[in-house]
């Protein structure tokens, strides 16, 4: 089985952790809880700030990075992933997408990688 790569974006009232043990368990209730290789980010072994490295956030730039990431080892195949903080106007138009406009605390959090076996 060939390896698979996923993206998924958080939105948190805390830091990268809690973003990234929250998307875990959501992908644990939508595959089942199940056993093996689902092809989701519950299945990596961990993440890495790349936020400074990372182009503004749903542009033509910050998706062919992200390729670049992916295809050269950026972050590694085989339970890799990396993350982006998303801050002003993309952390404002996630929040409005949300229903979360003018409320305070909360922090997006943009997690793409390789999946493991």
């Amino acid at each position: 089985m060939g390896a698979s790569n996923f993206s998924n974006l958080a939105i948190v009232k805390g830091d990268a952790r809690e973003a990234y043990n929250a998307l875990c368990e959501e992908m644990r209730d939508y595959n089942g809880h199940q056993d093996g290789y689902s092809g989701d980010i519950q299945t990596t072994s961990g993440y890495k700030n790349m936020t400074s490295a990372a182009p503004r956030y749903d542009t033509k730039a910050f998706y062919e990075w992200e390729d670049e990431m992916l295809e050269d080892n950026g972050i590694e195949k085989w339970g890799n992933c990396g993350y982006v903080e998303l801050k002003g106007t993309a952390l404002k138009k996630i929040k409005e997408r949300r229903g979360l406009k003018g409320r305070k605390g909360y922090r997006a959090f943009y997690f793409f990688g390789w999946a493991a076996e």
